[in-house]
C-alpha cells in the first residue's frame, strides 16, 4: 500500500508569500493532499509518516503557469505558419487518428509541465477539447498530470489570431453567443478570446497586435461567458485591442501592452487582471532568422510584442493591477518545462526581486485562478502542491530549472524527469 503521509523534513522553506524569506531547518507534514503541519526541525514526528530527508535543500510552492498550449513542444516549426502544410496537419487533426495523437502530444506535455515544477496549468487553447479530455483524466486519477483549467478551442475572427489552427471563427455577436454555449457544454472551464492578431500570423512590419474583433463581437463572448459563470481571457498585443478588452470586460488580457492612465482607471473599475508572457516574443525578436527558420519580418514583429508585453508589465506593477504570468508554451522556442525561463525573464526584464517574480509565480497566480485558499503556498491547510530544489532561487532563479522532487495534490515524484530537447535549450541558454 503506497503511503499517502509524509513528512517532509530538513528543508528551508520559501512560502509563496509577498515578504517570503527563507526559513531553514523546517519540516512540513503532509496527510493525503493537505499540509497538515509545518514545524521546526527539532520538534520529534509523529507516528505513522514517512520520512523524506531533503538534506537541507529548499522547498517551494508549486508553480502555476498561467498561459500554455499543449499543441506543440517549443521547438522551431512553420506548421503554424500558413501554407500547405498547416492545412494538411489541420485535416489530419480532424481524424480519428489525428486525436489520437494530438493526446499524445497533450499527454506528453502535461508530463514535461509537471516534472518541471508547474502543479497548476491554465490551457488557453487547444485543438477538438482534447485538453478538456486530459484534464478530466487526471482528475479521475487515471494519467499524472498537473492540475488544469482549460478552455477548448479559442473564439476569433476571420483573419485573427488562431485562425485555421487552435481557434474556431465567428462573426455576428450571435454566433460568438453560440460558441461560448458551445464550449460550455464542453465542459470548459474559461472561454478564451482573440482579440487582436499575434506574431506569427503578421506579414507586414509593425501589423503585429492589430485588432481584430470588435467591441461588439468581444462583448457578446464575455456577456454570454458571464452569463453562464464563465470567465474570459484575451490574447491582446496592441492598444487598440486593449481599450476592446475593457470596454468588453474581459477578466483576464493576455500578454499585454502599455497601459495608459485611462485604461489603467478601467483595469481597476472591472477588476480586470493582467498575464505577461514575457519569455515567449524574446527568443522570435533576439534570435537571428537563420535559427529561428523565421522571416525577418517576424523578428521586427517580435520585438514590437516583446517591447509591449515587457513595458505592460512595468506598467501593471507600478499601477498595483494585478499581473499573472504565463509562458506562452507550445510556441516555437518556448517549452512545456521551461516556466522557469519566464520567471528568470521576468525578474530580469521587469525588474522585481526573485522574491516578486516567485511570488507572482505561485500566489499571485493562484489569485488570479480563484484557488489561493487551495494553493499557491505552503500554508497548513492548503493542499501540498510543492517543488524542491537544491540552490536558494532568491540568489539565483536558475535554480529552478533543475526540480528535484515535485509533489502535486500529495502525490510524490522523487525523481522527477523531463523530456527535453537539449538543442532547443542551448539556443535559449544564449539569451539569460
Amino acid at each position: 500500500m503506497t503511503t499517502t503521509r509524509y513528512a517532509l523534513c530538513n528543508c528551508t522553506i520559501l512560502d509563496g508569500t509577498k515578504d517570503m524569506q527563507p526559513q531553514p531547518d523546517m519540516t512540513v507534514l503532509v496527510d493525503g493532499e493537505t499540509i497538515v503541519s509545518i514545524q521546526s526541525a527539532a520538534i520529534p514526528l509523529p507516528d505513522g509518516f514517512e520520512v523524506v530527508d531533503l538534506d537541507g535543500a529548499f522547498l517551494l510552492p508549486g508553480l502555476i503557469n498561467l498561459h500554455s498550449h499543449h499543441f506543440g513542444s517549443g521547438k522551431p516549426s512553420k506548421v503554424l505558419g500558413e501554407g500547405k502544410i498547416q492545412d494538411l496537419v489541420m485535416l489530419f487533426s480532424k481524424t480519428g487518428l489525428g486525436r489520437k495523437y494530438l493526446l499524445s502530444v497533450m499527454k506528453k506535455a502535461v508530463h514535461n509541465h509537471l516534472h518541471s515544477g508547474v502543479t497548476t496549468v491554465r490551457g488557453v487553447g487547444d485543438f477538438r477539447y482534447v485538453d478538456v479530455e486530459v484534464r478530466d483524466l487526471i482528475n479521475a486519477g487515471k494519467l499524472e498530470g498537473p492540475r488544469m483549467f482549460v478552455s477548448g478551442p479559442a473564439l476569433t475572427v476571420a483573419t485573427g489570431h488562431g485562425d485555421g489552427t487552435f481557434a474556431e471563427v465567428g462573426d455576428k455577436p450571435a454566433d460568438f453567443r453560440a460558441m461560448v454555449r458551445d464550449r460550455v457544454a464542453h465542459n470548459v472551464d474559461f472561454i478564451k478570446i482573440c482579440t487582436t492578431g499575434g506574431v506569427m500570423d503578421s506579414s507586414v512590419p509593425g501589423e503585429a497586435g492589430l485588432p481584430k474583433m470588435s467591441v461588439e463581437q468581444a462583448r457578446a463572448c464575455v456577456n454570454e461567458a458571464h452569463r453562464l459563470g464563465m470567465k474570459v481571457a484575451s490574447h491582446t498585443e496592441g492598444p487598440e485591442g486593449l481599450e476592446v478588452d475593457l470596454i468588453a470586460g474581459v477578466d483576464t488580457v493576455e500578454h499585454g501592452c502599455p497601459i495608459p492612465p485611462d485604461m489603467e482607471a478601467l483595469y481597476k473599475l472591472k477588476g480586470v487582471c493582467a498575464v505577461a508572457t514575457v519569455s515567449v516574443a524574446l527568443p522570435m525578436a533576439k534570435l537571428d532568422p537563420e535559427v529561428t527558420h523565421m522571416p525577418a519580418v517576424t523578428q521586427v514583429n517580435s520585438q514590437l510584442v516583446a517591447d509591449r508585453i515587457i513595458q505592460g508589465a512595468k506598467d501593471a506593477v507600478r499601477k498595483h493591477i494585478p499581473l499573472g504570468l504565463g509562458t506562452d508554451a507550445g510556441c516555437p522556442f518556448v517549452t512545456q518545462y521551461d516556466m522557469w525561463r519566464e520567471i528568470y525573464h521576468f525578474s530580469k526584464l521587469v525588474e522585481v526581486s526573485p522574491a516578486f517574480a516567485l511570488h507572482t509565480a505561485t500566489l499571485v497566480n493562484a489569485r488570479i485562478l480563484g484557488i489561493d485558499k487551495l494553493t499557491g503556498s505552503i500554508e497548513e491547510g492548503k493542499c501540498a502542491d510543492l517543488i524542491v530544489v537544491e540552490r536558494d532561487p532568491l540568489e539565483d532563479l536558475t535554480a529552478l530549472r533543475d526540480v528535484k522532487m515535485v509533489m502535486a495534490r500529495g502525490n510524490l515524484i522523487r525523481e522527477p524527469h523531463v523530456d527535453r530537447m537539449p538543442e532547443v535549450d542551448a539556443i535559449l541558454d544564449t539569451l539569460l
